[in-house]
C-alpha cells in the first residue's frame, strides 16, 4: 500500500511519515515539499492514499486537491492540516477530499482516521461534528434535529440510511447496521442523492451538514 505525503515543512512531513511506518509498517510513504513534485510522484506511481496539507508553496492545497481529482478521480485524498476551520472543511470535502485531519489529533485518532479514509468512509474533524454525539452537539448549537424525513424530500428509509452516512459509514456498513444488502443502500442513496443535487457522498455531507439536518444515532432497521 503506498502513501503520498505532501507537506512543505521538513520536520513535520519526517515525524508524520514515521508514524506512518510505526502504525502501519506495511505500508510505503512517499514524501514531497510542494503540490507539483507530488503530482510528478502520482503520476508514475500507484497510490492508495494522498495526505495533502492546505498551505503549502506555490498551489495551496485546495487548489491542488481540485487538479488531483480532475486527474485521479478514483484517487483517495485526505487533507492534513493544522487549520481546520468549519468552512475550510466544507470546502475541501466539495472538492472531493475524502477527510480532513488535524495536525493536532492523537496518534490513535490520526491511526483512525487514516483507517476510515483507507476504507471508503468519510473522516470529519471535531470542528465539524463536535467532541459530542450529533444530536447533543446540534443542541448547543441552537440548531434543531431533523427529525422528520417529509420536511426534507426522503422518506423513513432514505432518512435513516442517510443518517448513517452522515455518521461516516460508508455502504457496506450501513448494509450490515440495517441487515440488508449492500446494493440496497445503493439504491435508498440513488434518490437521496437526486434530491440532494449532488454527485460525491462528501459533497452530500456537507449539504447535510450546510441545511442544519442533524442526527442523533439512527435506530438499527430490521
Amino acid at each position: 500500500m503506498n502513501i503520498l505525503l505532501i507537506d512543505d515543512h521538513f520536520c513535520a512531513r519526517e515525524g508524520v511519515a514515521c508514524l506512518l511506518k510505526q502504525l502501519f509498517p506495511e505500508l510505503q510513504v512517499f514524501e514531497a515539499e510542494s503540490f507539483d513534485e507530488g503530482l510528478a510522484i502520482a503520476r508514475t506511481t500507484p497510490l492508495n492514499l494522498v495526505l495533502l496539507d492546505i498551505q503549502l508553496p506555490g498551489k495551496d492545497g485546495l487548489t491542488g486537491l481540485a487538479e488531483l481529482r480532475s486527474e485521479f478521480p478514483n484517487l483517495c485524498v485526505a487533507m492534513f492540516s493544522g487549520l481546520d476551520d468549519r468552512e475550510l472543511v466544507f470546502e475541501a470535502l466539495r472538492l472531493g477530499a475524502m477527510g480532513f485531519i488535524a495536525k493536532t489529533v492523537s496518534r490513535q485518532a490520526f491511526a483512525l482516521a487514516l483507517q476510515d479514509v483507507l476504507s471508503g468512509k468519510v473522516y470529519l474533524p471535531v470542528s465539524v461534528v463536535g467532541s459530542q454525539p450529533v444530536q447533543e452537539t446540534a443542541s448547543t448549537a441552537g440548531i434543531k434535529p431533523v427529525s422528520d424525513p417529509a420536511s426534507v424530500g426522503l422518506t423513513p428509509r432514505e432518512f435513516e440510511v442517510l443518517g448513517w452516512l452522515v455518521q461516516g459509514l460508508c455502504n457496506k456498513e450501513i448494509a450490515r447496521k440495517l441487515g440488508i444488502e449492500e446494493q440496497t443502500v445503493k439504491n435508498h442513496l440513488r434518490p437521496v442523492f437526486q434530491k440532494f443535487d449532488v454527485a460525491r457522498r462528501t459533497e452530500l455531507l456537507v449539504k447535510a451538514f450546510e441545511q442544519g439536518i442533524v442526527f442523533g444515532r439512527p435506530g438499527v432497521g430490521n
